[in-house]
């Protein structure tokens, strides 16, 4: 395992529905997984997602008659980096005190992003992709290869599971066969609920990184994956 670690965080972990804007209780228990005395020696930047306020907001704004998809991006994007501020302030005695965001993942400053204490957060960066981009910006920075993506499902499927009960979880797909899965996009949508976006899915298929998908909301399975031991996901590589 790499010293220096990316995540993803869904921001669906987080933001979950109107009656819970924001779980600091999840917080509370992904602390207690990155902070076990076997991962001491690692450091942890997070990209934080947008979840349910994202939507939210952007469904206010469509309906509020917006019509630009680049202002909803903005929406989004801005949310993004509300709820790093919000991990950030919540991992204080653990998180560096900056929280990167907007254009500092287009500077190419790496001292921007070395970790100094435990965990450095990440907000969205430039509007018309997820986070997913954010994060792999962010491993350029730290020289990772490896993305944990923390999201409200387990894994990649050969089908959607909501729609086919018979859908099966992937161990371990390539890049290929993944976009096959969604569709060969070519953009995200505001909004857009993938595993990966497509953006950030092309991205990585050409800087051979690899993303390891977990179901967020189990983090003794998270935890497993940290310590090198028999998890439940999907690589995609």
């Amino acid at each position: 395992m790499e010293s220096t670690i990316v995540i993803k965080l869904g921001g669906s972990l987080l933001s979950k529905s109107e009656t819970e804007v924001f779980d600091y209780g999840y917080l509370s228990g992904l602390k207690d997984v990155l902070t076990e005395a076997s991962l001491q020696e690692n450091k942890f930047f997070i990209a934080v997602g947008g979840g349910y306020t994202m939507r939210k907001y952007r469904d206010l704004a469509r309906e509020a008659g917006v019509v630009d998809d680049m202002s909803i991006h903005w929406v989004g994007t801005t949310v993004n980096v509300l709820h790093a501020y919000l991990v950030n302030a919540y991992f204080a005695q653990l998180a560096d005190e900056d929280v990167i965001k907007y254009e500092d993942y287009y500077e190419g400053e790496k001292e921007k992003f070395k970790i100094d204490h435990k965990i450095k957060v990440g907000g969205g960066g430039r509007p018309g992709h997820s986070g997913d981009v954010d994060a792999i910006l962010a491993s350029d920075m730290l020289n990772s290869k490896i993305i944990v993506s923390l999201k409200n499902v387990d894994g990649v499927y050969d089908a959607d599971p909501k729609l086919n009960p018979k859908a099966k979880r992937l161990s371990k797909i390539s890049w290929r066969e993944y976009l096959d899965i969604i569709g060969n996009k070519d953009k995200h949508e505001p909004g857009g609920n993938y595993p990966i976006d497509p953006i950030a899915s092309r991205m990585a298929m050409e800087r051979k990184l690899k993303f390891v998908i977990l179901g967020g909301d189990d983090l003794e399975n998270f935890g497993k994956y940290l310590k090198g031991q028999e998890y439940v996901g999907t690589e995609v590589t």
